[in-house]
């Protein structure tokens, strides 16, 4: 009888040690991660890349030497669709710049892209490009995703995720992306 209940007593100890690992204080923040992410991605080499759209085609090569915004997005990311506005707004300002480019990448159809294009009056380069390619290119992290590529090719800025408020998006692409931008430039 004793060894029953010592093998119980020992038993039920050894759970409750192991479930004194898994508490909201152990737990793992996914903005923590995200953030570490993006910044174990600072430095790197964007990945190259090739991609076409009813303008032509695109890779990295075709810019170097110059400052890239790389964003990715989905018509139905709620996130994503806050910061067209603010987006087309910042390739507006730049968008007259010889060591400049925006390139937009989404896994939505031409149909879809015509939608988001039009209703909000999108200027910059979009392409069309699958959901594992995206994955790649955006370095795994969600969406919307924007990545500033300096003039060497490498990674200088990323960011993932944002506001589903338009103002508040606004916000962030007008001052700390662009300022992202134009200290590199």
């Amino acid at each position: 009888m004793r060894i029953i209940f010592s093998g119980l007593f020992l038993l039920i100890a050894f759970i409750s040690f192991g479930q004194a690992s898994i508490n909201p204080k152990g737990s793992v923040n996914i903005d923590s991660l995200m953030e570490a992410n993006a910044k174990a991605a600072i430095g790197r080499p964007f990945p190259e890349f090739e991609a076409t759209n009813e303008h032509g085609r695109i890779n990295k090569k075709a810019f170097k030497g110059k400052v890239i915004l790389v964003n990715f997005w989905f018509e139905d990311c709620h996130p994503c669709m806050a910061e067209m506005e603010a987006l087309n707004e910042l390739y507006r300002k730049l968008k007259d710049r010889k060591d400049f480019e925006f390139v937009s990448f989404t896994r939505d159809n031409a149909e879809a892209i015509n939608r988001v294009k039009e209703k909000f009056g999108l200027q910059f380069k979009i392409f069309s490009i699958n959901d594992a390619e995206c994955r790649r290119l955006n370095q795994n992290n969600g969406y919307p995703t924007s990545i500033v590529v300096d003039k060497n090719g490498k990674i200088a800025y990323l960011v993932c995720g944002g506001p589903t408020d338009k103002d508040k998006a606004r916000e962030f692409v007008m001052s700390k992306l662009l300022s992202e931008i134009t200290n590199i430039l």
